[in-house]
């Protein structure tokens, strides 16, 4: 009897070893990564060329709903589930404090204020080289496509998005600890979004996400994070659409940076840089209370034997390709800026 309880008791750390050590790999996020850009990239030219009007008007939030279900959320959710993977526990689906939230909405609203001063130092300087291409949104100019706006650039990237970076990948590269770990996250995230002018910020954008949800042990901090990001930028386009479509707007008003003259760009610098100072300091603020309250709370996973035994230059190769892919996807976006290449 004392055998069988012996083989039982066992057979249950096994059994609980299994499961801990059952969470992504460097490999794995690297592999559902690299898998997640060919597949935009591959659709992406394939609507441009068969079906160029769903890039915009009403079917681009369409467009942007599908392929974000399915090509972004789609591979991570398959590979844990061919894994067999909690995923409740791996993309840490935990609870959140009253103050963590508040700290995480004053960031997210302040940190964007900051984002705009690194957008337009960034501009200065990719404009040397040529005319920057912003992202083109459809218009917005009633509360009907604010709503949908909000839905699908809003909400629906703050869950898939978060499902695939701050879940599987933040999780995979814990195996090299949470600073690399929160970096390496950010700069994937930042480099999938395959535009030369907003890498920077995005990059930025996307450290600070994966340091809140590894503080908080939850990735609804970070979902709430995106969230707000995101939906302040649909709500700035649509004020902007307001302004330029009401009967006392001046003909002929730039719509972005491109169309402004020096003088009024200059003007924008300064005027924008005393708005990011201030959502600077106060963005400390926040970040230094919100690091205070978190302290102790931010958990990595467990590395699995067999996993550590793993060549890092092999774990990392999917990485290194498609940041080889996204590095000669730039390239040729300022080639275009140039004017060395056309369309």
């Amino acid at each position: 009897m004392k055998h069988v309880g012996l083989e039982s008791g066992k057979g249950k750390r096994m059994e609980n070893t299994r499961k801990r050590s059952n969470q992504p790999t460097v490999f794995g996020a690297n592999m559902v990564y690299l898998s997640v850009l060919i597949l935009m990239m591959g659709v992406q030219v394939l609507l441009a060329r068969w079906l160029p009007q769903a890039t915009g008007g009403p079917d681009y939030y369409w467009k942007l709903f599908l392929m974000e279900l399915l090509l972004i959320g789609g591979p991570p959710l398959l590979y844990m589930l061919l894994y067999r993977m909690d995923i409740v526990r791996v993309n840490r689906f935990n609870g959140i404090k009253p103050a963590e939230v508040l700290l995480v909405v004053g960031m997210a609203n302040f940190g964007y204020g900051v984002t705009i001063i690194i957008n337009l130092i960034w501009y200065s300087v990719a404009s040397r080289w040529g005319t920057p291409a912003g992202q083109q949104l459809p218009s917005i100019e009633n509360g009907t496509q604010l709503l949908v706006g909000i839905l699908a650039i809003g909400i629906v990237p703050a869950v898939v998005e978060e499902f695939l970076f701050r879940g599987l990948i933040l999780r995979g590269y814990e195996r090299f600890g949470s600073r690399i770990a929160i970096v390496m996250t950010g700069i994937l995230f930042g480099m999938l979004h395959l535009q030369l002018m907003s890498i920077p910020s995005i990059i930025l954008v996307g450290i600070i996400i994966s340091y809140v949800v590894y503080r908080t042990n939850s990735i609804i901090a970070g979902m709430i994070y995106h969230f707000l990001h995101n939906s302040i930028a649909v709500g700035l386009l649509y004020i902007q659409n307001v302004i330029l479509s009401s009967q006392d707007a001046i003909e002929g008003i730039p719509q972005d940076l491109s169309q402004l003259p020096k003088d009024a760009l200059i003007t924008a610098f300064v005027v924008w840089g005393i708005i990011g100072f201030i959502c600077l300091i106060l963005f400390t603020v926040c970040l230094i209370a919100f690091h205070i309250i978190t302290r102790n709370k931010g958990q990595i996973r467990e590395v699995a034997p067999d996993e550590k035994g793993q060549s890092r230059f092999l774990s990392m190769l999917p990485a290194i390709v498609a940041m080889i892919i996204v590095i000669i996807n730039l390239v040729f976006e300022v080639l275009y800026m140039t004017g060395a290449i056309g369309i």
